[in-house]
């Protein structure tokens, strides 16, 4: 009888965590979702509510700010929104996430930036990697890393790696 109430014990406890598991992968879906949905509404306060109150972000290009704000990283985002980046889109893939403990993520994604008017592109653009802590039940993004992914400007690049549809399969996999 004890190792009956054992094992359910054990089976319970296992369903808590996947349920648990579950329930915080589809939290971190969705604050890529809300990055995804301020770029496109041109909000930089959007995109920049879900980071945390003190964050590093790392631009493209290298650019490292550290120690930012919301406010800071939503001031210069909507810079780029009414400038630069005006009237566009920004398509995301989530690639992995990965629980370095049940309060902190590791998530890749993958993205890409066109006009509204234009279809997702065919390759992606850009490799997000966001380090997430989950904080009072509300998972925010403590460093977020933008690589462009110049593999697809390089011809001698392309010639001595896999494919881009098996390096980025998820891109190429998830409904356009």
């Amino acid at each position: 009888m004890k190792t009956i109430f054992s094992l359910l014990a054990v089976c319970c406890l296992h369903l808590s965590i996947c349920a648990q598991n579950t329930e915080d992968q589809q939290a971190i879906r969705q604050v890529m979702q809300t990055l995804s949905e301020g770029w496109t509404n041109g909000s930089g306060e959007q995109f920049a509510s879900v980071f945390a109150n003190d964050h590093d972000f790392v631009v493209w290009n290298g650019l490292y700010s550290k120690g930012m704000t919301p406010g800071e990283n939503a001031k210069g985002h909507q810079q780029i929104f009414d400038t630069m980046y005006k009237g566009t889109r920004l398509h995301y893939v989530v690639d992995k996430i990965k629980f370095i403990r049940e309060d902190i993520a590791l998530v890749h994604t993958f993205g890409a930036v066109c006009p509204k008017s234009e279809s997702r592109p065919k390759d992606p653009q850009v490799l997000w990697s966001a380090l997430l802590e989950k904080q009072s039940g509300t998972w925010k993004i403590l460093s977020f890393h933008n690589l462009d992914l110049e593999v697809f400007e390089n011809e001698e690049m392309q010639k001595n790696f896999p494919p881009a549809e098996v390096l980025y399969k998820s891109w190429y996999t998830e409904p356009r």
